[in-house]
């Protein structure tokens, strides 16, 4: 069986060189993208297929929309009747409207400076370790800890946080209007399903929608699906997305530090644990 290399400061710098160069590399990268691929299958807007990409780094957030077959979205947005009042809406809710005061607290730059400064500890830790201060192993792994929290919890929990103050990202999003919109009989449906350091859900919705009605036949189509082949069946309208969360490409390189402080091992005069020595 392979023993591990013997304890050498040569191997302890070059520890740290590489634990440096993954901070760094992982620093530069994006830490979070979020994508929305969307189809209307059926109805008016169909075969419209709406895709968005948000991707978050240490700088920015960049939003691309991008919208393909748009004509009939078009067409669909200019033909319906737009002041047909939501379903759900009341009459207390249109007495009694409500202001919002956007939050000033930049929850987003918080979490930008919380994950720096996690990789600024994970670096000056493994800089301990190579010195041999005493405890310095479980400093080190305290930091590493430290940085998959920022980076898997704390991060997307402040991105989620920004997006509540602001409202922007989902007033944008696809499909962001049908909850909200005059449509009835609605059959909405989700699945999720994990990916590597991701997730994935998949919706879809459907239902018939009373901008496209006519005036007097609203409160029948309310009542009761419209038959299939009459004027009022062709305001049915599907749609479909996959929304998928998955954290920065480049993440999973932070893994490779553990195998590191095996393959490199410390110096003989870092003072870490017995059985870490051995």
């Amino acid at each position: 069986m392979p023993k591990r290399p013997a304890p050498h400061p040569v191997l302890g710098a070059l520890r740290l060189a590489v634990t440096a160069f993954l901070a760094l590399h992982v620093f530069v990268s994006a830490w979070l993208v979020a994508t929305v691929d969307a189809t209307y299958t059926e109805g008016r807007p169909s075969p419209t297929e709406i895709h968005s990409l948000v991707a978050v780094d240490k700088d920015q957030t960049l939003i691309d929309i991008e919208i393909e077959r748009a004509t009939s979205l078009m067409l669909y947005s200019l033909s319906r009747d737009h002041g047909v009042e939501p379903v759900n809406q009341t009459v207390e809710d249109q007495d009694e409207p409500t202001t919002q005061t956007p939050s000033e607290t930049d929850w987003l730059g918080i979490g930008r400076a919380m994950v720096v400064g996690s990789l600024l500890l994970l670096v000056v830790a493994e800089g301990l370790v190579v010195a041999g201060v005493r405890r310095a192993g479980w400093y080190r792994f305290g930091s590493f800890m430290l940085v998959l929290l920022m980076f898997f919890i704390v991060f997307p929990t402040t991105y989620v946080m920004d997006l509540g103050a602001q409202q922007s990202a989902a007033q944008n999003s696809p499909g962001f209007d049908l909850e909200d919109s005059s449509f009835v009989h609605v059959t909405t449906a989700s699945e999720r399903r994990f990916v590597w350091i991701g997730v994935e859900l998949d919706a879809s919705f459907s239902g018939y929608d009373l901008g496209l009605v006519d005036a007097e036949n609203r409160s029948n189509v309310t009542a009761a699906p419209p038959l299939e082949g009459t004027s009022d069946s062709k305001s049915y309208i599907a749609f479909e997305s996959t929304f998928a969360v998955q954290y920065g490409k480049n993440l999973d390189a932070m893994f490779v530090l553990p195998l590191l402080w095996l393959v490199l091992p410390a110096s003989k005069g870092s003072n870490l644990t017995s059985s870490e020595e051995e």
